[in-house]
């Protein structure tokens, strides 16, 4: 008999990752899915990208509504979509009745899967525990590893603090991060394909600018992005802007990107997203894609503020404040230094190499169930 494995998604930060773990369950004899979709990602606003899901051509069990159509860009909106998701999510894992819940990252749907599974009784996995970073996310992924009873982490630094917040080491597995596994993965798209679609042209740089809110500076956010975009027009430089997420402040950063004159898109397909990468001269912004599959593709990422404190980083990560002339400087650098290309062309990512979601199916295909304690105590 199979093992019903649960997974929801929120946005596309979270898809992209669970993707390859989805394509591995779907192959598997031993395992099936509840794919639960929310979040943005049945948002027009924010690209309604669950049609990036079906088009991949996975199976959706249901959907529900974390935000309401005229939601507040506000923390408190935030909590209320987590309330909302823990209330559907209960009524969801029961009617579904999983052996395992796959919980993810430092999402609050995800979180709130951890939280309904941990009291249903359901044991719970964890992808991505044990890594620091800014913003709200810090707390809600340290929250959802004490909820999990098993865990998958990106590397060794993680696998280790998750030990001293403690986790018990035999239900921690050091598997890569799945992120790498979507860009080893991804279909190629020809250069003059999306030089024609995007009205670019890769003979000359062009920078990705991707830029989330931080929510511990929501009141900033506006200045945040004021100065990155303001570095983009004064280097007068070919640039890209993919609106962030929907976090407190995101409306605040996307008003701001629509009276700006930069070609700006809601949401990219991920395919289309890492092909372009693949040309860009750096990532510029805050996301995680610059610490983690940016690196993997030997590109250079511009990393502004606060939002990856702590997370490990290769040399190709440019820290930056919320500073244009900053900005400005590590963009040139990206573009010009040829002993810096050099050097990244050598470094190897630190969050291995691309087979986590292979290694995640196999051990949920594997391991006894049966011998989890459902009761967690700390190790120490």
């Amino acid at each position: 008999m199979k093992k019903k494995i649960l997974i929801v998604t929120e946005r596309r930060a979270d898809y992209s990752k669970f993707r390859p773990i989805l394509q591995g369950i779907k192959k598997s004899t031993l395992l099936d899915y509840y794919l639960i979709v929310t979040g943005s990602h049945l948002l027009k606003e924010y690209g309604y990208t669950i049609n990036e899901i079906r088009k991949d051509g996975f199976r959706i069990a249901t959907t529900f509504p974390m935000y309401e159509k005229d939601k507040d860009d506000t923390g408190a909106e935030m909590v209320r979509a987590l309330g909302k998701a823990i209330i559907n999510l209960s009524y969801l894992v029961q009617k579904f009745d999983p052996d395992i819940i796959l919980s993810g990252f430092d999402i609050a749907a995800n979180m709130a899967a951890a939280i309904v599974g941990s009291h249903t009784n359901i044991v719970v996995a964890h992808v991505e525990g044990g890594e620091v970073t800014g913003t709200i996310d810090e707390s809600i992924r340290h929250a959802t590893s004490k909820f999990a009873h098993i865990h998958f982490t990106s590397n060794d630094i993680a696998t280790k603090r998750l030990i001293k917040m403690g986790e018990d080491p035999k239900y921690i597995f050091t598997v890569g991060n799945p992120a790498l596994d979507s860009v080893s993965s991804v279909k190629h798209i020809p250069a003059k394909r999306l030089e024609s679609e995007f009205r670019l042209d890769f003979k000359k740089p062009f920078v990705i600018v991707l830029q989330h809110t931080v929510t511990s500076e929501v009141d900033k956010v506006g200045f945040h992005i004021m100065e990155t975009l303001q570095a983009i027009k004064e280097l007068d430089i070919q640039a890209l802007i993919i609106y962030g997420n929907a976090d407190a402040g995101s409306q605040k950063i996307s008003q701001i990107i629509r009276n700006s004159k930069i070609k700006q898109y809601t949401s990219l397909s991920y395919v289309k997203y890492i092909n372009l990468l693949k040309h860009a001269s750096a990532l510029v912004g805050n996301s995680s894609s610059g610490i983690i599959e940016t690196p993997f593709l030997h590109i250079p990422s511009i990393n502004i503020g606060t939002r990856q404190n702590g997370r490990p980083r290769n040399i190709s990560v440019i820290d930056v404040g919320y500073n244009k002339n900053q900005i400005k400087k590590a963009i040139l650098k990206a573009i010009n230094d040829k002993n810096f290309h050099k050097k990244i062309k050598k470094q190897k990512s630190l969050y291995r190499n691309g087979n986590a979601s292979q290694k995640i199916v196999k051990i949920l295909e594997n391991i006894d169930l049966n011998k989890i304690p459902i009761q967690k105590k700390l190790r120490y």
